[in-house]
């Protein structure tokens, strides 16, 4: 088979295996009213819409292990900081598709994968040099890094090479196969991954198995300042302006753990293409989900697939002043969740307080897997049906490494549905009321009034800190 760049490649029923949509306030915001309609999901028969909330450090890994960063171990992109795929190798044996593949599922990855996957470690040329000279290989230890390995449990793999995902310019592993691309428009990262995602669909079409489709893109992340959208939409949205809420640029942060200076005209103009680029390139992942879901359709799985959309960090457009992801802010922890598939409620929308662990949870259960650990998530099926289940009270946010250029940003929390308890590294407090201020604009811990919330706080963020497994789940 040879695609449309001339690439050679094999049968992509054998060989082909195969962050993302940032939320700001709500769903609708950002995807149906600023650009992605999701409309063959989110008008699809049944659907469920959450609000979601994921734990700022890694939630990648968490994902796949169904364990919170804290167990992990896993609390950054790099391996000096005891993150990315340096330090998720070893936990390859035991995670989500290895599951999965025990319960009879056909299991595929298309697009990223974790920070640094396929990139050599520091200590890989010494490895290399030290094992052929001892006749030894170190492909598969946690260091060793080659670009060709393939974890366990992926029947199919197509997974972004590097220390990041790109638009351009990358390099993918097709099941131990490293395939180049470059800059012509064919290229378009989001584009690739969904046409390998649209062949390994029509593959399934007659086959008895069930299967487990991972699809992950570099949109809308940033290659240099800002998003790269395709060709076709560098000219969308050109009258879009920032959605400038009450707290963005806040006028007074002295209250605030991060105290960035206020944002300048020129920041501000250069924060508007970014944030016009990012839509840009999520019309893209929109020709993704309507694409998939066409194929599911053409091979007659679509009635009997649950397809979950979301994504694995918010983001702050100069809302207190900040740009970035991590941060306990709702514009960066809050994340879409749209649901579509047999047995979810049609048309209706859950305000129950959920995180990612949920969503592994959730396949799971579905999936009918048996995993070898106590999840620490709870799978959302109870909610599919009875909008009043029983469901937890509170979830934990974490940022264990710092993330802006200033002191004392990590943080541990706790958020339930009218409050969020913040506790920084510098032993700073935050505590929003955010049934009387949704923005947060005002921090009440020092505030007499709120004295009675800040121990019952403080004691939850000590034990969801230090849960494993069905700890971390609250009645």
């Amino acid at each position: 088979m040879r695609l449309q760049d001339d690439r050679l490649v094999q049968d992509p029923c054998i060989a082909l295996g195969q962050g993302e949509a940032p939320f700001q306030v709500d769903t609708s915001r950002r995807s149906q009213s600023r650009g992605v309609s999701l409309s063959l999901l989110v008008n699809s028969p049944s659907k469920l819409r959450s609000n979601m909330s994921r734990k700022v450090s890694r939630p990648r890994a968490s994902f796949l292990t169904g364990q919170a960063a804290h167990n992990t171990g896993i609390k950054a992109n790099n391996p000096l900081d005891s993150g990315g795929w340096d330090a998720f190798k070893a936990k390859e044996d035991n995670a989500l598709p290895v599951w999965l593949k025990g319960a009879g599922y056909t299991t595929a990855l298309i697009g990223k994968y974790q920070n640094r996957y396929g990139q050599q470690s520091p200590w890989g040329a010494w490895l290399a040099w030290a094992g052929s000279l001892l006749n030894i290989s170190f492909k598969g230890t946690t260091i060793g890094n080659p670009r060709d390995w393939v974890p366990p449990g992926w029947d199919l793999w197509y997974a972004f090479t590097g220390t990041r995902a790109r638009y351009y310019d990358y390099a993918v592993n097709e099941n131990g196969a490293i395939l180049s691309f470059g800059h012509r428009p064919s290229d378009y990262s989001t584009d690739i991954l969904k046409d390998r995602a649209v062949a390994f669909i029509l593959c399934q079409a007659e086959k008895p198995n069930p299967f487990f489709l991972l699809i992950a893109t570099k949109a809308v992340h940033a290659q240099g300042k800002r998003a790269v959208p395709a060709p076709q939409y560098v000219s969308a949205f050109e009258e879009v302006g920032l959605p400038v809420g009450p707290s963005f640029n806040e006028k007074d942060v002295s209250h605030k753990a991060l105290k960035a200076a206020p944002i300048g005209g020129e920041s501000k103009a250069q924060l508007t293409k970014a944030y016009r680029a990012e839509l840009q390139s999520l019309q893209s992942v929109d020709d993704l989900v309507e694409t998939v879901a066409d194929a599911l359709k053409r091979a007659g799985k679509l009635d009997d697939t649950v397809i979950i959309y979301t994504s694995d960090n918010g983001f702050l457009f100069g809302e207190h002043r900040l740009i970035g992801k991590s941060a306990a802010y709702e514009e960066a922890i809050k994340v879409p969740l749209v649901m579509s598939g047999p047995g979810i409620a049609k048309n209706e929308t859950r305000a129950q307080l959920v995180n990612n662990l949920d969503v592994t949870a959730t396949i799971v259960d579905l999936a009918g897997a048996s995993p070898s650990m106590v999840l620490a998530g709870r799978s959302l099926a109870p909610l599919f049906a009875d909008a009043n289940a029983p469901w937890r009270s509170a979830i934990l946010l974490q940022s264990p490494i710092n993330r802006f250029q200033m002191p004392h940003n990590r943080f541990t929390g706790t958020r339930t549905a009218t409050r969020k308890y913040v506790k920084y590294d510098s032993g700073f407090e935050e505590l929003f009321d955010l049934a009387a201020d949704p923005y947060e604009l005002n921090n009440e811990a020092a505030n007499p009034a709120y004295a009675g919330d800040l121990a019952p706080r403080r004691s939850l963020n000590d034990r969801l800190n230090t849960c494993a497994g069905a700890s971390c789940w609250l009645p």
